[in-house]
């Protein structure tokens, strides 16, 4: 009987839902913050499917968003929850503490605040103001912010960005 090899990367479904490598270890009595810290962990089954589930509904937000475009103040609220549900997908995947301690580094600190900022302030304007101008102002500096912020994941993007810019406006 001939014996069949599975390729490379054959059956990787299969060991990442049996790989549950993010339950703790208890070996000794557990303080109740361990405790509720065990009670709080996610499989990585888990992990996948609010990181799926919480996409998704970004996703679907900012399809609607698209469909709102000449209504600004619509398209902003759409834009921004969506906006919110995708960056916290990705604390299902790497955690809220860790998602929150990269988000907060030294080289990323800025355009996390200016990011976090423009959200809230887009639907402020939006929702209490009902001020188109400020809440399209508030959305671009959103958009911005989003993408300074995406670029710091990736080694040298911001002076790429830069200096394509200085190019782009002439300096």
């Amino acid at each position: 009987m001939a014996v069949v090899e599975e390729p490379a990367g054959a059956n990787w479904w299969n060991r990442l839902r049996t790989n549950t490598g993010f339950e703790p270890q208890v070996d000794e009595p557990q303080t109740l913050l361990g405790q509720l810290d065990e009670a709080t962990t996610l499989s990585r089954m888990q992990r996948i499917y609010g990181f799926a589930i919480c996409l998704g509904i970004g996703l679907a937000f900012g399809f609607l968003a698209s469909l709102f475009l000449l209504l600004p103040v619509k398209f902003a609220i759409l834009y921004t929850v969506s906006n919110i549900f995708s960056i916290g997908s990705t604390m299902f995947l790497m955690g809220p503490m860790k998602q929150l301690g990269k988000m907060f580094d030294k080289g990323r600190i800025v355009a996390t605040c200016a990011y976090l900022a423009s959200l809230g302030l887009t639907l402020w304007a939006a929702l209490w103001l009902h001020n188109i101008v400020l809440t399209l102002v508030f959305l671009l500096v959103q958009f911005c912010a989003l993408v300074w912020y995406c670029l710091s994941y990736i080694p040298y993007a911001r002076q790429v960005a830069t200096s394509m810019g200085r190019s782009f406006f002439g300096e």
